[in-house]
């Protein structure tokens, strides 16, 4: 594994042992049970336990409080193998954690962005407090250099990327966004990839990259639109020369104004908007959506075996190691 340059205070490599315990204890710390709105006291003490790491990285967190309209909304519940459940939700009220290093968001910042919460029925090792832990990580390495990154965790993404659609609507607008969605879970095993019915017919480059690797789950899928192909390339790069495993999806739906309408024409393609990037992708902000991809690998998505056990922390620390390169570059 490479050595990080020109950083005297780390004196192990960027994904050796330390850095792998490092993500195993937060990921521990935010999975020893579910962070759910209807778990009293769940989302408020895995706040603290972030902004405590945070600042003791060096970096200021501050709370942004929303206050969501009520609406008929998918379920948070988690109930996995039944039919969506839709159910009328009342005005809520979300927090989340904005990190940096040198005052407010401006705009033309990057934004690394991981959602905190989870659904009722699972601790969600994976989903997300994997992404946590490895942009907490990520703050932890770039101490000390230049850079105009803001790290946010986000609130209520498990019903409707609620926290990201605030963000977007009051923070600076960011030159690019980064997100983290279940980046922890990998499996070598053959077959253990699948695949969305359809998807060879629209993206056959994917599908083909996929059958090569003998559709093993031991890759990370770096989906990207062409607004962001520069730091998706360079990522890609940066992880490569960490040893991790990417396989690159160039999103090719229209990108322009009306995609929340457009989208609906390409079914085969809408899980690609699971997360908190795509309201920045409706936006027209460009955006980088890094995944393992959840359910299609990992069979203990929204269950309660989504544990920190479950996880693979040296490709985690891979991941962090490749993204503070690449976001130290841009």
């Amino acid at each position: 594994m490479s050595q990080p340059q020109g950083d005297s205070e780390l004196v192990e490599t960027v994904t050796g042992a330390a850095v792998q315990a490092r993500l195993r204890r937060d990921v521990e710390a935010l999975a020893a049970g579910p962070r759910h709105r209807a778990i009293a006291g769940s989302l408020t003490s895995a706040r603290k336990y972030c902004s405590n790491e945070l600042a003791a990285a060096g970096w200021s967190a501050s709370e942004q409080t929303f206050t969501t309209s009520p609406a008929l909304r998918m379920s948070d519940a988690g109930r996995p193998g039944a039919p969506i459940a839709m159910r009328w939700v009342p005005a809520l009220h979300g927090v989340n954690v904005i990190a940096t290093t040198g005052g407010p968001p401006q705009p033309g910042d990057t934004y690394l962005l991981a959602h905190l919460d989870t659904v009722r029925k699972s601790p969600g090792g994976d989903d997300n407090a994997s992404g946590v832990a490895v942009a907490l990580e990520v703050a932890r390495q770039l101490r000390g250099h230049a850079h105009r990154v803001v790290i946010v965790l986000t609130d209520l993404e498990e019903l409707g990327l609620l926290g990201a659609r605030h963000l977007l609507r009051s923070l600076a607008r960011p030159d690019l966004m980064v997100c983290l969605d279940a980046v922890g879970y990998y499996d070598d095993t053959d077959r253990s990839q699948a695949l969305p019915a359809g998807l060879g017919l629209v993206l056959p480059d994917v599908a083909r990259a996929v059958r090569d690797r003998a559709r093993r789950g031991d890759f990370l899928l770096v989906t990207h639109r062409d607004s962001s192909t520069t730091f998706a390339h360079r990522f890609q790069a940066a992880a490569d020369q960490e040893g991790l495993a990417t396989v690159p999806l160039r999103d090719p739906r229209w990108a322009g104004r009306g995609q929340r309408y457009t989208r609906w024409l390409n079914p085969v393609l809408m899980d690609l908007d699971r997360s908190d990037h795509a309201p920045f992708w409706r936006a027209q902000v460009p955006a980088v959506f890094l995944s393992g991809t959840a359910m299609l690998r990992n069979r203990s998505y929204h269950r309660a075996t989504d544990t920190s056990q479950t996880l693979a922390y040296p490709p985690m620390a891979a991941l962090a190691a490749g993204l503070t390169t690449s976001l130290r570059a841009g």
